[in-house]
């Protein structure tokens, strides 16, 4: 079994995009001595986000496409080999998080970043790459993802007989007028 380590990476670059999101308007609002890195982070993190957030496809297996992301993957499939191309995810997200290493509040986010480059070059060698999530239409005008679908049974209506803990006691086979005695264990007895 091969680990993908895209999937890894995907979910790493977006919540450190997230963190360098929040840290950079954290560090525009307080005065810095570099307070532009604060202003350099946000729209950094916005475009990390885009690029981020349509899943790939998995190369064995199925996976479900994220809410909204018919509208953003075509953006990322027309960049070509910068959206598809690891390496260059890599060599791009290394260079995005430098600078985030020079201001406190953006430093845990640039380290995300950075662990997310290092999963992202794991990729890259590899060989994977990014490709969409193929969508077909299903019924009226609903997009759904062409993957498969797990047959899924009803719940059952009650949950089957089970004894507490402190009645499941040893029973004895000697019994009288059809009652049976009960040998309680010394845990059930310290519960008395």
């Amino acid at each position: 079994m091969r680990i993908e380590f895209a999937m890894w990476a995907n979910i790493q670059a977006l919540s450190a995009a997230f963190i360098i999101l929040a840290s950079g308007i954290l560090g525009s609002a307080v005065q810095f001595q570099r307070q532009w890195v604060a202003y350099y982070s946000i729209p950094i993190s916005l475009l990390v986000i885009m690029i981020e957030y349509p899943r790939g496809k998995r190369i064995k297996g199925s996976n479900i496409p994220r809410p909204g992301q018919k509208h953003i993957a075509p953006i990322i499939q027309a960049l070509g080999p910068i959206g598809r191309n690891y390496f260059i995810r890599f060599v791009m997200y290394l260079a995005f998080c430098v600078p985030l290493f020079f201001l406190l509040p953006t430093m845990l986010g640039g380290v995300c970043l950075f662990f997310a480059c290092a999963t992202y070059f794991t990729a890259a060698l590899l060989g994977e790459q990014w490709r969409p999530i193929e969508l077909g239409w299903g019924k009226g005008s609903e997009v759904v993802s062409q993957t498969k679908r797990v047959a899924t049974s009803e719940a059952p209506s009650h949950a089957p007989p089970r004894a507490p803990s402190f009645k499941r006691a040893k029973y004895s086979s000697s019994s009288q007028d059809g009652l049976v005695e009960v040998e309680r264990s010394p845990a059930a007895q310290a519960t008395v």
